[in-house]
């Protein structure tokens, strides 16, 4: 027989029984018993906890411990700590570093992704010639200060792809800039009707996205171009073997006619054979693939995570105050009333600040150019 805080358990016949003998449960093993005990304290063990730190009552002095003073000091020095971080990460690592630089490509490509699972559009693959086509355009924008998708030399998004060599049936560009984190990028592509075609756009199968730091209106700033393409298909067959004549001397088989490679020109449109090689930059669905991919998301959109968790400690004051102000009790105590009405305050104002005093307009460029054999050009 074991004796377990107001109950005993019999487990030669599987019976508990509480203090008074009334049997409460039948036919349970032993195994069956200490999990519902563990889950029982677990729970008395939480409600206990809430009572005492948001609710008002005796035991705590009419006093929610939530709302005290040292609570509320290290509440509030946690709100402080997460806003350096936060601004610490748009204004020194985004700006001075290249670590968005480094984790922007993959993550826009992740929520390019995700945009065309929404659309029934395939996803697209990384392709290396594209990424360094796309690094270039980005560099050459940085450096001269321009966000076009001709340069002041009146080089079209398509030089940079015959400059790595990547011949496609169809192309198409995206620009940013001015944009406050990865999401601000994505949610403007998507907003503007000709950068979401290439986004969605069924026929691309992949994609490369350059980043680079610059200077544009006298303000610093990151440059990302992205580039969408279906790379031209061939099938190179040499010119049949011509079997000649039977006659009395050996038979002469004429060599075949090597095939000469065309030169693609970047507007054509038109789909050659079937077969094609890429260089593909390769996908790694793992577990750890999907959390670092998830981190980098967090990372590159710090804004929209700390409101996430600004809104989830608002809405932990408020239920503290309303049980506080709204429970019947003998007594109401102004402090601990005010420190709640100031913590309330206080991520308000961080959260306007956040959302609109360091929102930055992205800018995703206007076309002047024209391409009627390229397929969805970005505007």
């Amino acid at each position: 027989m074991q004796h377990f805080l107001d109950c005993t358990y019999n487990f030669s016949r599987g019976i508990l029984y509480q203090k008074d003998e009334e049997i409460i449960e039948i036919n349970l093993t032993s195994i069956d018993f200490i999990r519902k005990l563990v889950s029982n304290i677990k729970v008395r063990k939480i409600s206990s906890w809430l009572k005492k730190y948001f609710i008002p009552h005796e035991e705590n002095g009419y006093k929610p411990h939530f709302l005290r003073r040292k609570p509320v000091s290290i509440f509030l020095l946690g709100i402080v700590i997460i806003e350096l971080v936060f601004l610490a990460q748009v204004f020194i690592v985004f700006d001075k570093t290249s670590f968005l630089a480094s984790v922007l490509p993959g993550v826009l490509t992740s929520l390019a992704n995700e945009n065309r699972a929404e659309n029934d559009a395939p996803p697209l693959m990384e392709n290396i010639l594209l990424t360094k086509a796309a690094e270039l355009k980005a560099t050459d924008m940085a450096s001269k200060g321009y966000f076009a998708h001709t340069s002041p030399e009146g080089k079209t998004p398509w030089y940079w792809l015959g400059q790595v060599g990547y011949n496609y049936s169809m192309a198409g560009e995206n620009l940013a800039v001015n944009f406050f984190e990865s999401n601000d990028v994505a949610q403007a592509w998507m907003n503007s009707p000709t950068h979401r075609a290439n986004i969605v756009k069924k026929d691309y199968t992949e994609i490369g996205i350059g980043v680079a730091n610059g200077t544009y209106q006298g303000r610093s700033t990151v440059f990302v171009a992205q580039f969408f393409g279906t790379p031209i298909k061939f099938i190179y067959k040499p010119t049949p073997t011509t079997k000649p004549i039977s006659t009395p001397p050996p038979v002469v088989v004429v060599a075949p006619t090597p095939s000469i490679t065309p030169r693609i020109s970047p507007v054509t449109t038109q789909v050659l054979g079937e077969a094609v090689n890429s260089l593909y930059v390769v996908n790694n669905n793992s577990i750890f693939s999907n959390l670092k991919t998830s981190a980098q998301k967090i990372l590159t959109s710090p804004r929209e995570y700390v409101t996430y968790v600004y809104l989830a400690v608002l809405l932990i004051i408020i239920m503290a105050l309303c049980l506080s102000i709204f429970t019947k009790i003998k007594m109401h105590h102004p402090k601990i009333i005010a420190r709640g009405l100031a913590l309330v305050a206080i991520v308000l104002a961080l959260l306007y600040v956040n959302i609109k005093v360091l929102h930055f307009e992205t800018n995703v460029g206007v076309s002047d150019i024209t391409a009627n054999a390229i397929s969805a050009v970005a505007k």
